[in-house]
């Protein structure tokens, strides 16, 4: 049956940690390995925790532009 004009999907705000995980091809230990110590940026709710989506986004480029940079540093052409 379709939805109403009413109902709208609507794009969470919150990665769940196996979200993440997905994202980042890796396992949820992992992710919460690079929340304790990488700084992944979190939100709890009770004992629920959860990755804002922006902030994810913003942490994944900042994360790849310092690993690319620092595979160039030994490199000569």
């Amino acid at each position: 049956m379709p939805a109403s004009k009413k109902e709208r999907w609507v794009q969470p705000e919150y990665y769940t940690l196996a979200e993440v995980s997905i994202h980042l091809s890796l396992g949820q230990t992992k992710v919460r390995d690079l929340i304790r110590h990488e700084h992944l940026p979190t939100a709890t709710f009770g004992r629920a925790v959860r990755v804002p989506r922006d902030k994810f986004a913003t942490w994944r480029e900042q994360r790849e532009q310092r690993t690319s940079s620092a595979g160039n540093e030994g490199r000569t052409t």
